[in-house]
């Protein structure tokens, strides 16, 4: 699944950014850990806390009302890092691992935020696996919409 990610985005002369909470710099490393990265990777950045997601461009507002985990969050998270790496094509990740809930929202429930030039589509998800195991999921995950998003545009 990774070599035809980077076969469209290369074909397409796009570039990736990621901006990950949840995945906590995972995704980043997976795709860079791959041959051929640096010709589509501009780089990630890793949005742990709040105060560093509104420095990225999430409202203080979205973050009280609807919560770090939230489709909101993983779009404004999307959006705006494509604007900050001036990439066609940013995926974020945010959500709660576990092992306790946070935001009052279960522990699994997770948000991709994949944006594509300026189309923005968010995925949630509900995992029920332990917390590495949440994580590497989502990183799977976030490579298939990825290259089912760049065949569709």
């Amino acid at each position: 699944m990774e070599e035809e990610l980077f076969t469209l985005l290369k074909e397409k002369n796009y570039h990736l950014c990621s901006i990950e909470s949840l995945t906590g710099g995972k995704f980043g490393a997976y795709i860079t850990s791959i041959p051929g990265a640096s010709k589509i990777y501009k780089g990630g950045m890793i949005t742990y806390l709040n105060e560093v997601k509104e420095k990225l461009g999430v409202s203080h507002k979205t973050l009280e009302t609807e919560g770090a985990v939230s489709s909101s969050t993983a779009y404004k998270m999307a959006k705006e890092g494509a604007r900050f790496f001036s990439s066609e094509v940013a995926i974020s990740f945010t959500g709660n691992a576990g092992p306790t809930a946070m935001e009052n929202k279960e522990v699994g429930l997770a948000y991709i935020g994949i944006a594509i030039d300026s189309k923005i589509e968010v995925f949630e998800y509900h995992i029920k696996k332990s917390r590495e195991e949440i994580r590497d999921e989502l990183i799977k995950e976030g490579i298939k919409k990825l290259v089912e998003l760049l065949k569709n545009n």
